[in-house]
């Protein structure tokens, strides 16, 4: 049965349901915490430490909100703390001699708390008495549902169950159920802010497609998405730009699929060409081993004819005779030459064409290899290549690296390594757009890769940042190159759509030490580049 198609429009709306349904979701969780953490403050004020139980109870508590843990446990535990609330209420008065005053009872934690279960007189109210913490909380949250609760039948039923508040427990069980009903509502309103346009949805889905590695034949195709997501972060826009990186990546992963078939086909193939080819030396063993057989019964034949003659030449009494026998013998030898002589090149002609078709095969197979050693080499060198710059990616930096702190252990040569960072790239990106920030990358990774040296390498890391390893150097000399990359960036009098758009990049270096690891290395260049990002940006920096 065929799939039904799943409609455009509903895809879109799951897809931004979801993306806002995560946001709604923290700030809802967020608001949750936040009342755990004001009851459990009051809690601990009003506490009084000579109760173990209750003591225990709130420093379980304060470890639950510390793990996270889910809001059940939460609830369960707070309705055994007020069950240990109300028991404390009830502990009696003690009595004393009637020759001392009676001793006021000190008052129990719900009494602290919300004013219950004083036995003494209660004091003096002023006639306008402010209203209490549980007061106040009930009062604002109907105002809230008041304002936010629709339709009018949840508005009503909860209204109700806010005028029946008789402590916080409840206080809190109904602002969670509260928000509970309102995240429908807060996904909505997110998702028409999604569908609005916002600028970090389509950064990121634009350094989504620049990670995509596509072959020549599909650049136009990602270099449409990518134009798309420049043109402005609209609901239309967002939508064909993100159905076009899926067929991208679908195309991608068919091609993919159909270039491990076609290897596996390959090697199956091989398999049976190096079957044939164990066959054929099978067979040219078995031709040996008849030619050899053959050379056996030939040197007995001739033998045998041969101690006949030496038997004739003895006992013969007539010389007629004897020549009679010697050509008989002679006959039936020549008759044995002739025929294994016809046998043997049967074998050879045989074997010619055998050695032929295994000839064939081989050089089959060697030019099928080397079809596919040649696209092997192409994909690899497609992947190690940033497809926006042209110059090697991070995979590329990642084998280079390795290749060069081997040799940097080895030898101990110097060897620096350089981190890049354009600077307030995203005001670039967010001011002219991304087409200008494309155009600055693909400016900076040209100026880079034509100041350095051979055998220097420079590559994009990523987004707006680019590493330099240079072997053979040591850091006060990288440093004088970093310094010329960096003014010929600050002089390229970049433009854009006829505008000036200044552009300047700031550097990291690090040299490598005794027992270093790469890791180390890169972490100290980062630390100088945050350093110059410190001092004003447009400069290089060493650790």
């Amino acid at each position: 049965m065929a799939e039904e198609e799943t409609d455009p429009q509903d895809w879109k709306l799951r897809y931004l349901g979801v993306l806002a349904e995560l946001n709604a979701s923290r700030m809802s969780w967020a608001e949750t915490e936040q009342v755990l953490r004001q009851g459990l403050s009051r809690l601990s004020l009003a506490a009084d430490r000579s109760h173990r139980v209750l003591a225990g109870q709130l420093e379980e508590l304060r470890a639950l909100l510390r793990s996270g843990v889910k809001d059940v446990r939460l609830r369960n535990l707070l309705e055994a703390i007020s069950e240990s609330i109300r028991h404390l209420d009830d502990v009696p008065q003690a009595t004393g001699p009637s020759d001392r005053a009676p001793r006021t009872r000190k008052p129990g934690l719900a009494a602290r708390l919300f004013g219950l279960g004083a036995t003494s007189a209660p004091p003096a109210v002023p006639p306008h008495r402010p209203p209490d913490r549980l007061e106040l909380g009930q009062k604002l949250l109907q105002e809230v549902i008041e304002e936010l609760a629709a339709p009018p039948g949840q508005r009503d039923q909860l209204l109700r169950r806010a005028e029946s508040i008789g402590d916080e427990i409840q206080l809190f069980n109904l602002g969670h159920d509260f928000v509970t009903l309102l995240r429908p509502r807060i996904i909505g309103h997110a998702a028409r802010e999604i569908a609005n346009g916002d600028p970090e949805i389509n950064s990121l889905l634009l350094q989504l497609i620049e990670r995509i590695q596509v072959p020549d034949d599909l650049k136009n195709r990602r270099d449409a998405i990518r134009s798309l997501l420049s043109g402005g972060a609209d609901l239309d826009r967002m939508d064909q730009a993100i159905q076009g990186t899926v067929d991208l990546i679908g195309e991608k992963c068919a091609r993919l699929e159909g270039e491990k078939s076609e290897i596996e086909k390959f090697l199956q193939q091989m398999a049976e060409r190096l079957r044939e080819i164990d066959s054929g030396i099978r067979q040219s063993l078995v031709n040996q081993r008849e030619s050899y057989d053959e050379r056996r019964d030939l040197d007995e034949s001739v033998n045998a004819q041969v101690e006949q003659i030496e038997e004739s030449v003895v006992h013969a009494q007539d010389l007629n005779l004897l020549k009679e026998a010697l050509q008989e013998r002679v006959d039936v030898i020549r008759t044995h030459m002739q025929e294994y002589r016809m046998a043997e090149e049967r074998r050879i002609e045989r074997a010619e064409d055998e050695v032929q078709q295994l000839n064939d095969r081989l050089q089959s197979v060697q030019r099928e290899s080397d079809l596919l050693r040649q696209r092997l080499h192409d994909q690899r060198e497609l992947a190690m290549v940033d497809t926006l710059t042209g110059i090697p990616n991070r995979f590329a930096y990642d084998e280079r690296l390795k290749l060069e702190f081997a040799r940097w252990r080895r030898y101990d040569s110097p060897l620096v390594l350089a981190i890049w960072d354009i600077d307030r790239f995203k005001d670039v990106n967010d001011r002219y757009g991304h087409q200008a920030g494309d155009k600055a990358l693909k400016l900076i990774a040209r100026l880079m890769k034509d100041a350095v040296r051979d055998t220097d390498f420079v590559a994009r890391y990523g987004g707006e940042e680019f590493v330099l390893l240079m072997p053979e150097t040591t850091l006060k000399n990288a440093l004088v190159i970093a310094e010329g990359i960096r003014r010929a960036v600050e002089s390229c009098g970049f433009h854009f759509r006829g505008k000036s758009v200044p552009i300047t990049i700031s550097c990291g270096l690090s040299e490598f030490r005794v027992s270093d690891r790469p890791e180390e290395v890169f972490a100290r260049a980062d630390e100088a580049l945050y350093k110059a990002k410190l001092q004003g940006r447009n400069r290089c920096s060493t650790a």
